[in-house]
């Protein structure tokens, strides 16, 4: 059979047959939830906290505002070894938004803004009462946590979960 006489069989026929129109195939269900996904990742603020980055194309020549929108506050909360929940991480929260995770007998150290925020730390059901920290600019802010006691303070974990975890200032310690 030569090309062009008809009787040729083509690639573009057969894909109009399947699809059972001449318009554009649909997107399936996964593709259309990945660009959902992509699309919505790539509006999403980039910054710490969900707090958008501060363009650096301010040519305004203000030196004093431009040091408090790029300040930095430190919070370096500490966890003390204890045997109660060492096998388990608390999820640290901070303005109601999970930024990390505390192992046992470990440090981690949280660069925010100065400025006021609420800390909690979870595990499973149980929580740290809320914290109002107050994060000055340049400085640094420590926190101890833990497990609020041991086997005789095993009550808490039912009638008191949010008294099951301790949170609080290193100076106090």
């Amino acid at each position: 059979m030569a090309e062009g006489d008809g009787n040729t069989p083509t690639d573009e026929p057969a894909a109009q047959d399947k699809s059972g129109s001449d318009g554009p195939r649909r997107p399936s269900v996964w593709e259309r939830a990945r660009q959902a996904m992509a699309d919505h990742n790539a509006k999403a603020p980039r910054g710490p906290m969900g707090i958008p980055e501060v363009p650096g194309t301010d040519a305004s020549g203000d030196d004093e505002s431009d040091a408090d929108e790029g300040a930095t506050a430190e919070l370096v909360l500490e966890r003390i070894h204890y045997y109660r929940d060492t096998i388990r991480s608390y999820q640290v929260i901070i303005e109601g938004q999970r930024v990390g995770q505390i192992r046992d007998n470990k440090t981690e150290s949280f660069v925010l803004r100065p400025g006021s925020y609420t800390l909690r730390l979870q595990l499973l059901w149980l929580f740290s009462p809320r914290v109002v920290v107050e994060l000055p600019a340049g400085g640094q802010t420590r926190m101890i946590c833990g497990p609020n006691g041991g086997i005789l303070q095993a009550w808490r974990l039912f009638f008191a979960p949010t008294t099951a975890i301790f949170l609080r200032f290193a100076e106090e310690a």
